[in-house]
C-alpha cells in the first residue's frame, strides 16, 4: 500500500467511525482522490485526499471546480502535504476545510479513544454492519397518485358526457 492508499484509508475510517457512509472514491489521478460521503444526516459530502507534497492553487481550484459537479453540502481537502500560501488564500472565505495529516493523525486518535471509552462502558455496544441512510422519498412519486386519480374522473366525464350526447343516457 502506498501513501495516497494510506492516507485515503485513514480518511474512510475516520468517516466511517464518525457514523458515516463512504459512497465511493473516484481516483482523479495516482496522487489525487475523491471520497463520496453521505453524512450521518443525509448531506452530500466531498472530501479530496491529496497525497502531493505541496497543495498548490491549481489543485483548490481544480477541486472547486469539481465540487461544483457533485453538488455538496460540505468539502474538505485531506493533504499529506503542506498548504503553499497562495492556495491558503484562495481558501480563505470558502467554505472548505483543510486537513493535514497531523491533524489526520489526531481526529483518528480522539476517534478510536472514543470508540474504547464506549466499548469499556457498562452496557454492550451493538454493532450493526454499515449500510446507507435510505434516500428520502422526492420526485415524482408525490404526484403520480393524484395524476393517476385526475385523469380517472377525467375519463369518467368524458363518458358520461359521450354517452349523453349520443342519447343513450338520459339526462
Amino acid at each position: 500500500m502506498n501513501t495516497h492508499q494510506a492516507l485515503v484509508a485513514q480518511a474512510v475510517e475516520l468517516y466511517r467511525s464518525q457514523g458515516h457512509y463512504v459512497e465511493d472514491v473516484a481516483e482523479i489521478d495516482a496522487l489525487r482522490s475523491d471520497l463520496l460521503i453521505q453524512s450521518s444526516k443525509g448531506e452530500k459530502w466531498v472530501a479530496r485526499c491529496d497525497s502531493n507534497a505541496e497543495i498548490t492553487p491549481a489543485s483548490v481550484k481544480l477541486f472547486l471546480t469539481h465540487l461544483m459537479n457533485y453538488k455538496a453540502h460540505k468539502a474538505a481537502i485531506i493533504a499529506s502535504g503542506r498548504l503553499t500560501g497562495e492556495a491558503r488564500a484562495l481558501l480563505a472565505g470558502k467554505p472548505l476545510e483543510f486537513v493535514d495529516a497531523a491533524t489526520l493523525a489526531g481526529l483518528q486518535h480522539s476517534a478510536a479513544s472514543m470508540q474504547a471509552a464506549a466499548a469499556r462502558a457498562s452496557r454492550p455496544v451493538e454493532v450493526q454492519p454499515e449500510k446507507p441512510p435510505k434516500p428520502r422519498r422526492r420526485g415524482w412519486r408525490r404526484w403520480v397518485r393524484p395524476l393517476l386519480f385526475g385523469l380517472l374522473v377525467l375519463t369518467i366525464i368524458l363518458v358520461v358526457i359521450l354517452l349523453a350526447w349520443n342519447g343513450w343516457l338520459p339526462i
